[in-house]
């Protein structure tokens, strides 16, 4: 079954368009009604896999659509401004990201980031007054704030989350232990602050250290025992120790027959037993 995947405009979040009763392609608009009420999304193409967000499609944008939803972004950025001034004026702390206007017109978006409860209430009050709508203020995190805004990333590209991506997932320090990488935070932290996504996109390329002891472990090879230096799944190899001599073998000289069904349900868990042994370290850590 092939589903239908969009891209809001105000966040820049996938989507899956259901009910979709015309033939449709990629890059084209069409008018879908969510939560938000009456919007216009950018088509991404059909898709295998179901999404967790959902909208109900109307028609193909239409030159009226267009021209309003052209207006409703003038006028956004309009209460934009209107709303720093209240800001301001009120003394909040908060970061004002984006205004977004639907097509209905309905109801006028405010995403901000804060790091601690907001009291808009007199906020909301003199912007109801002064735009004659209903105001709504929702509250994102970092991650979502660059995947609105848009960023260039360590790679000199685009963040995944802004091209592709279209769920976050928890990154922990333990991606970086279990890649072979220097245990250093910072040289992995992507704009918004967090653990860069991309190091999830690597973890089925490691998972066969699942199945390894962890590095400095014993194993048996050949009817000798050996320290388990380090693994390196992307070359296939690892580096023993018998305590005089340095020596490097292939995987599969270490792996058990049939190792490949076990490997299928470390990806279901996530390689949750090496996952328990480091969340036990003093430097384990999760970044959401």
């Amino acid at each position: 079954m092939s589903y239908i995947k969009a891209r809001f405009q105000d966040t820049n979040k996938v989507l899956q368009v259901d009910g979709v009763w015309e033939e449709v392609s990629r890059g084209d608009l069409v008018v879908v009604r969510s939560e938000k009420g009456e919007e216009v999304v950018k088509v991404l193409g059909a898709s295998k896999e179901p999404s967790s967000l959902h909208a109900t499609f109307l028609r193909r944008a239409k030159k009226e659509d267009i021209r309003l939803m052209e207006e409703n972004e003038e006028r956004a950025k309009e209460a934009m401004e209107l709303c720093k001034r209240k800001i301001l004026e009120h003394g909040l702390d908060m970061k004002l990201i984006k205004t977004y206007i639907p097509l209905d017109r309905s109801r006028v978006f405010f995403y901000y980031t804060a790091e601690h409860r907001v009291d808009f209430r007199n906020l909301v009050r003199d912007l109801a007054k002064a735009l004659k709508k209903r105001i709504e203020m929702r509250q994102v995190g970092v991650r979502d704030a660059v995947q609105m805004m848009g960023w260039i990333g360590a790679c000199g590209e685009m963040p995944c989350c802004i091209r592709f991506q279209e769920e976050f997932q928890s990154v922990s320090l333990r991606d970086i232990e279990e890649q072979n990488l220097p245990l250093s935070p910072q040289k992995f932290t992507g704009p918004c602050g967090r653990l860069m996504c991309c190091l999830v996109f690597e973890r089925d390329n490691y998972l066969v250290k699942s199945l390894l002891p962890e590095a400095g472990g014993e194993l048996c090879l050949d009817g000798k025992a050996y320290k388990l230096l380090h693994a390196d799944p992307l070359r296939w190899k690892a580096e023993l120790f018998d305590g005089e001599v340095k020596r490097e073998v292939s995987l599969d000289e270490l792996l058990p027959a049939g190792y490949e069904r076990a490997l299928e349900h470390c990806k279901k868990c996530g390689g949750c037993c090496r996952k328990a042994v480091f969340e036990n370290e003093a430097f384990a850590g999760t970044y959401e």
